[in-house]
């Protein structure tokens, strides 16, 4: 399908260098470019590149060619690592006076693990060797790529002192890149692996990288991951030249509001929230056809992945061990958090020796907990790897319902702009898969008709077990919700209004039930109803104290839900949490009391007790009633206290009111 964020793109190119040490890289580099890229000094000394080194490749095409000079001995392939990721075209290097040798051999499988797309042979130092010796190294190369990305490569031999075939090389590097895929350049995706970090006087900390994706701005906030730390982007360089944005594929150094000690070689730089840092990640895990390691369940490993190395222990989640050539799911498990995206190629080392044998894909950052030989699992991850866009991203929120994702959480799991996100995710709701609460979550069908089950089951039980109440009351149901589903408090509203929004429940006053619920006070319920309406009835206001109807029918939860559901209907009136009065009752004593008020101006307890012909207990229960509603004030001496009327009871219309509590 094409997708709107396929627009957010731009055409940068990055151009690597693999091969063995001393096979004349770096010479390459500066005939191509005129840009020595050993600058540091113990470079300079030994004579080998140990860090990575960066050089613009001119051009009149208007396009912005960076090439990437990095270390060919076998110690230092870590730093290798670090910037052959963001590579679109790579230049295996072969000299022609040694010819293919094991660092040689090492860079290529690396190459391919990373999945590298294109590239081309160039064999240095063409004028030390004879030309039978050149045919037959040419052969040697050829056997070693063959079956791979660079088996039908273009080749050339060159020669970085008397200038044989350079421009040719250029023109070659020029029309590979051409077609290169362009990247995105969406804002929310800019993403930049630090590999180098310095300070620089009167700037103060500045880190380098490739942009991999998206794209930033000098004064924008970013953050540093995996810690999570803010800092804003005080100026931008591409290639010695000040710029005020940088997009993917670009060589990139940012000056940034921080100490050179807050950052290291390995963070990654990314737009805030656009990373998800996590102690575990699944993968897809596949060895050098010709390694002699084998990777065994719970293995401990060094993976390198951008410009990071970490040690972490691989769980292989179908199997015991996989050898030369072989492949399987597996989950690494960190010691410390790591930020990486779906999508992102690594290369893992044995632990000790530390030797490279094989690499792969992550397939999910920031992954939960798996157990072993789960069909779920690996049917899961097999979707992730091979299933269409659409596949994916459904897996994914089926994955994460239990978490009830936004989009920003979507689109970094699946490493998708927001539009892209937005679009398939639209298409999922169409088709009916997926659903969405309130404008930015998002549940799998299969989750949600999980939650509705669940919720009817509640409400269900609640009917059974208090047949006459009309339903469950909303917060209730929330707290439920919130027990099972571990939603927080937003989702749990946006639960309930879907609930009643597609009639799995309906609302009854401020209470919830199911459809067609009714509820039933027939039979021994409403013959209990109805001697209890007659018994307060019958008492006036020398109401009986609760505990004491509790003891008569020896079903306190049922008399509590008749006692309620009558006052509910108007027949009782709540005195306090002890006593109920029937209603008839209620008024007319507050009519006694308004009464004599209104003709007194006052009126005693002893007075009350009187007109009521009552006892203290009853008349002092109704008095205090009155003045917890505010309809009367206490007011005189302790010994000698009198009642008064408040402008609430005044302005009572026909004088009477009955208020519940």
């Amino acid at each position: 399908m094409a997708l709107q964020g396929a627009n957010d793109m731009t055409h940068n190119v990055i151009i690597g260098t693999a091969g063995h040490v001393d096979h004349g890289k770096t010479w390459l580099i500066k005939a191509l470019t005129g840009v020595d890229t050993d600058r540091l000094q113990e470079e300079k000394k030994r004579g080998i590149t140990i860090e990575l080194g960066f050089a613009s490749l001119p051009n009149d095409e208007g396009l912005k060619i960076g090439i990437i000079d990095v270390p060919g001995h076998e110690k230092f392939v870590k730093n290798m690592l670090a910037g052959i990721g963001g590579i679109d075209l790579v230049l295996l290097i072969i000299g022609l006076d040694e010819g293919v040798m094991p660092q040689t051999r090492e860079h290529f499988e690396i190459l391919k693990m990373l999945h590298i797309k294109k590239g081309i042979l160039v064999f240095t130092k063409a004028d030390l060797a004879e030309e039978d010796w050149c045919r037959m190294v040419e052969e040697d190369a050829r056997e070693l790529v063959k079956g791979s990305f660079l088996e039908d490569a273009p080749a050339v031999r060159v020669s970085a002192v008397t200038g044989q075939n350079i421009e040719l090389l250029r023109s070659m590097i020029l029309e590979g890149v051409r077609d290169t895929a362009e990247r995105r350049s969406a804002p929310e995706l800019f993403r930049l692996p630090v590999d180098r970090v310095f300070t620089m006087e009167g700037f103060g900390t500045v880190v380098t990288g490739t942009l991999m994706e998206g794209s930033c701005v000098t004064g924008e906030e970013i953050m540093v991951y995996p810690e999570g730390r803010k800092v804003r982007i005080r100026g931008i360089q591409n290639h010695n030249a000040a710029e005020t944005e940088a997009e993917a594929g670009q060589r990139t150094a940012l000056n940034l509001t921080l100490k050179k000690d807050e950052v290291e070689r390995g963070d990654v730089l990314a737009a805030p929230g656009m990373l998800l840092p996590g102690m575990m990640a699944d993968a897809k895990v596949e060895l050098f056809g010709d390694t002699k390691r084998k990777l065994k369940n719970n293995a401990l490993v060094h993976i390198s992945f951008g410009a990071a190395q970490k040690i972490c222990k691989v769980i292989l989640l179908d199997r015991e061990e996989i050898g030369a050539g072989e492949e399987a799911y597996a989950q690494f498990r960190f010691e410390e958090p790591v930020a990486m995206k779906r999508g992102d190629r690594f290369i893992i080392r044995f632990y000790s020796p530390v030797e490279t044998f094989g690499g792969g894909v992550i397939l999910e950052a920031a992954a939960p907990k798996h157990r072993r030989k789960r069909p779920e699992v690996i049917d899961g991850l097999r979707i992730r790897e091979e299933g269409s866009l659409a596949d994916r991203a459904e897996e994914e929120v089926l994955s994460f319902s239990g978490s009830f994702p936004d989009k920003r959480e979507l689109s970094v799991r699946m490493n998708l702009s927001f539009a892209e996100t937005e679009e398939i995710l639209e298409e999922l709701k169409k088709k009916k898969k997926i659903l969405s609460l309130g404008p930015e979550r998002y549940l799998h069908q299969l989750y949600w008709k999980k939650i509705a089950d669940h919720a009817q089951r509640i409400v269900g039980e609640f009917h059974r077990k208090n047949p006459i109440l009309p339903g469950m009351e909303r917060e209730e149901l929330k707290t439920r919700l919130k027990q099972y589903f571990g939603a927080e408090a937003a989702v749990q509203e946006l639960l309930l209004a879907e609930l009643l929004k597609r009639k799995v429940l309906v609302t009854e006053g401020s209470a919830v039930c199911l459809e067609g619920f009714a509820s039933s006070v027939e039979g021994e319920h409403l013959r209990i109803q109805a001697e209890i309406a007659e018994v307060y009835r019958a008492a006036g206001v020398n109401v009986p104290v609760n505990d004491d109807l509790y003891r008569k029918y020896r079903d306190k939860k049922l008399v509590k839900q008749i006692l309620a559901d009558l006052q509910k209907q108007g027949v009782l009136v709540k005195v306090n949490r002890d006593y109920y009065m029937g209603k008839e009752a209620w008024d007319r004593a507050l009519q006694v009391l308004q009464d004599r008020v209104n003709a007194e101006g006052q009126i005693t307890l002893a007075e009350f007790r009187d007109l009521l012909n009552t006892s203290r207990k009853y008349s002092q229960m109704l008095l205090e009633a009155y003045d917890d509603r505010k309809y009367t004030k206490l007011e005189g001496e302790a010994g000698d206290p009198v009642r008064r009327l408040t402008g609430k009871l005044q302005k009572m219309k026909d004088g009477l009111q009955s208020d519940r509590i």
